[in-house]
């Protein structure tokens, strides 16, 4: 019976052992399965990310080559303008002296910092070229008929100034006739305040508006003589205009007397703030008509 139990004992004793070493195996194959795993998740991701460090890498050299290729491009356009307008300002230069070269160089930087059309610039200094090239062997040089670079280059910019119209003789006769009623509305008005018996002497508003009408009339006609004389128009001799005028003032002084004699309430006087408001209306109105008609051959 003891043998039999020790024999038993015995036998438990090996199965435990056998189940205890099946179990450390186990074990340490699931170690190893799940070491193996996390290696190649390791390996895996180290694979990803070189895959992604090389895509990013040839990113960024295709970038790169487009901007050096649009760098390029852009250098060999800027050359291609470059030696064009060297050409251009060779051609245009050819035959001047070193003075009137070195102006028109001036001239177009100065040009081409002000941003004038690059089309226009040619023309004008080509057209300023020709013309010191027939010029300079007189001995004229560009800053003589031109003046200063910059003064002819914002000239160029401004464009051709206007020609002034011609005034006609009509509208000369009014500038003339206000200027006259100005100036006897002025003079009557101190003459009032002065001595109020001079203005009943002299006649009124009738007299006033006759003798600035005529006067203006009368000036106009002597400004056109003036005029045609300067222009070479009519060949006038001098002693005759001076006859003209002398006739002029006679009959403008037949006319104040005869209208000064008019009696009546057209013709009576007003008092001295009567005649400094209409003088100052009639300059406004002259000075509108001035601005509004250009009329600059008069003296005042």
């Amino acid at each position: 019976m003891k043998r039999r139990e020790s024999e038993t004992m015995a036998e438990e004793k090996e199965t435990k052992a056998s189940m205890t070493e099946k179990e450390q195996a186990s074990q340490t194959a699931a170690r190893q399965q799940t070491s193996q795993t996390e290696q190649s998740d390791q390996a895996a991701s180290a694979t990803g990310a070189g895959d992604a460090k090389t895509q990013s890498q040839q990113a960024h050299l295709s970038n790169k080559e487009r901007n050096q290729k649009v760098a390029q491009q852009q250098a060999e356009l800027l050359e291609k303008q470059t030696k064009k307008e060297l050409k251009t300002e060779i051609g245009i230069y050819a035959g001047l002296t070193k003075r009137n070269e070195n102006y028109l160089y001036r001239l177009n930087k100065i040009l081409t910092e002000k941003n004038y059309d690059q089309a226009k610039k040619e023309a004008v200094l080509q057209d300023l070229a020709a013309e010191l090239r027939e010029k300079q062997g007189k001995g004229i040089t560009a800053n003589r008929l031109y003046g200063t670079p910059s003064d002819k280059a914002d000239e160029i910019i401004a464009g051709p100034k206007k020609k002034p119209q011609p005034v006609t003789f009509w509208k000369m006769a009014v500038d003339n006739g206000l200027m006259m009623l100005v100036l006897f509305c002025a003079m009557y008005a101190i003459m009032g305040l002065v001595s109020p018996k001079a203005i009943k002497v002299n006649g009124g508003v009738l007299t006033l508006l006759v003798t600035s009408v005529l006067a203006g009339v009368g000036m106009a006609f002597f400004y056109q003589m003036a005029a045609d004389r300067k222009a070479k128009k009519v060949r006038l001799p001098f002693w005759k205009m001076l006859l003209w005028s002398v006739i002029l003032i006679a009959v403008w002084m037949l006319v104040f007397t005869a209208v000064a004699a008019i009696p009546g309430a057209v013709n009576s006087a007003l008092n001295p703030i009567a005649y400094a408001v209409i003088a100052a209306l009639a300059y406004l109105l002259r000075y509108y008509l001035k601005k509004k008609y250009d009329i600059r051959s008069t003296p005042f």
